[in-house]
Order: C-alpha cells, then structure tokens, then sequence
C-alpha cells in the first residue's frame, strides 16, 4: 500500500524470514550492521548520542533511533529537518520464522520507493542467514 501527501510517499510492506524474530531484530537494530543491509550506495555508523549517520547519494543525515525491545520495534526519522523514516516490527510466523512489517516515508516517487525496500528486504535477510547460521 502507498499513499503520497505532503511530498512524501509511505510504502509499507511484510515480509518473512527464516529465523526467529529475535535474531531478526537483533541484525536490524545492530548499528555495526546497518551498511550491510542498507541499499548499495548507503552506508551507516554509529554517532554520539546513539544516533546513526546516514551517507548516500552524496547526502549525510543523522538519525534517531527508537528501539523498543519489548515490542520487537524501531523507528527512525532524521534528528533534524525532513526526509526519509519508518518503523519496522518483527513478529513470529509459523514454523520458527518471522515476519517483519516496514514501513518507510520519502520523499521519492512509489516505484522507486518499492525498489529500496525490497533491496533493503533481500540485504537483511542475507545478512540474517548469515547470523543464524554462523550460530
């Protein structure tokens, strides 16, 4: 689903893996690990104040980062001015999986939003097999 307003488009998705919910939280709320499932051209660091710095496409932003444990969530927006955030909650799923469910606003055409989230998908769940498989 999508819907654009005030020069964002949200797109919002769930998507499953084969791991349990805390071992995909786990590998998305690690800052470290961050730049291994972003898009390809995205990178990230840990900054002060448990902020994030975001770098792509010659842009830099830092983020806030809301995790909330207890509810298997987090949210980012930037930590001034506008642009890209979402929020991501992981659950269970049948079989020992997990489902995570994304959100992500930008001010990007659909398509092309689509497009990051899925890349972002595939880089995450590579990077969680490679978790949950390393033990």
């Amino acid at each position: 689903m999508a819907t654009s307003g005030d020069e964002t488009t949200a797109v919002r998705g769930t998507f499953g893996f084969n791991a349990p919910a805390e071992v995909v939280f786990g590998v998305l709320t690690d800052p470290d690990r961050a730049t291994r499932w972003l898009p390809v051209g995205v990178t990230a660091e840990p900054a002060p104040g448990g902020r994030l710095l975001v770098r792509g496409g010659g842009h830099r932003a830092e983020y806030d980062v809301d995790i909330d444990p207890d509810r298997l969530e987090v949210r980012w927006r930037p930590a001034t001015g506008t642009g890209p955030h979402g929020s991501a909650r992981v659950g269970d799923a049948p079989a020992g999986g997990s489902e995570v469910s994304a959100e992500v606003r930008a001010p990007l055409d659909e398509d092309r939003l689509r497009r990051l989230l899925g890349e972002t998908v595939t880089h995450l769940r590579r990077d969680v097999e490679d978790n949950f498989n390393a033990g």
